[in-house]
């Protein structure tokens, strides 16, 4: 923990230090809406966006040595934006580093998830990197996709395409389709968010087998996760989605 009792101080006087200028923090149940236990500032993400720009002290180094710094941050902190900062270098550098390496760091980083904030930046995070190499990451997702850990088994699916506009290429749909469906009846609401916002996704590139995954398993499909993941489906196809659960009931 040397980097993490060097470079924490520091890096949270800064982080305090933004609220006074912060024009965009006025959200009063902020920490409630994200929904972390972790302590919490209070700072608008701009805002964060904004004291990670302004550098450290220690960006000097090489990038190896600051994920080092970062990833003891992440691990040992308990505040939601000293994590969050790590999340910003993390995705800002992840180019410049080998992607067998960033994510034998990353993939540990989920143990500390416990918001939809966390988890959803380091979905961005994976789904690039598991378009790098998916020999390297899909494995690792199929682990998640059967864990005890609500956090892990959401990446599992929303780690997939995150959002597929940003996807150069993707996995085959017989490798997408399948880490949904032992999912469906999941209790935990935010993998249910997490399964219709990544069948929205599955959607946008592979339609027509997603309306044939949609209408074969209508009746397991949750209302939390039905609502997003027919979000860009025609009028007709809603309809008649509909019609079918209502008639299941």
């Amino acid at each position: 923990m040397k980097h993490f009792k060097k470079h924490h101080p520091a890096i949270v006087k800064k982080l305090q230090a933004g609220l006074a200028s912060d024009k965009k923090s006025g959200f009063k149940d902020l920490k409630k809406y994200i929904g972390t236990q972790y302590n919490f500032i209070g700072l608008s993400v701009p805002k964060q966006r904004e004291v990670f720009k302004a550098a450290y002290d220690f960006n000097a180094l090489t990038l190896d040595r600051q994920l080092e710094i970062w990833n003891e941050i992440w691990l040992h902190s308990n505040l939601f934006e000293a994590m969050t900062q790590a999340l910003f270098f993390v995705s800002q550098n992840r180019n410049a580093f080998n992607t067998k390496e960033l994510f034998a760091t990353t993939k540990n980083w989920v143990t500390k998830i416990d918001n939809w904030a966390h988890s959803d930046g380091l979905s961005d995070i994976f789904s690039y990197l598991l378009e790098k190499d998916a020999t390297i990451v899909y494995p690792q997702i199929k682990m998640w996709n059967k864990s005890e850990n609500p956090w892990e088994r959401r990446q599992s699916i929303v780690a997939l395409l995150e959002y597929s506009k940003k996807r150069k290429k993707v996995l085959p749909v017989n490798k997408l389709l399948p880490l949904i469906k032992p999912l469906l009846e999941d209790e935990n609401y935010f993998v249910q968010k997490g399964i219709g916002w990544t069948l929205r996704e599955i959607g946008n590139i592979y339609p027509k087998d997603t309306w044939s995954f949609l209408v074969e398993h209508h009746a397991k499909i949750t209302a939390v996760a039905f609502s997003p993941a027919i979000e860009k489906l025609s009028a007709k196809q809603k309809e008649e989605l509909k019609a079918l659960r209502k008639r299941s009931r």
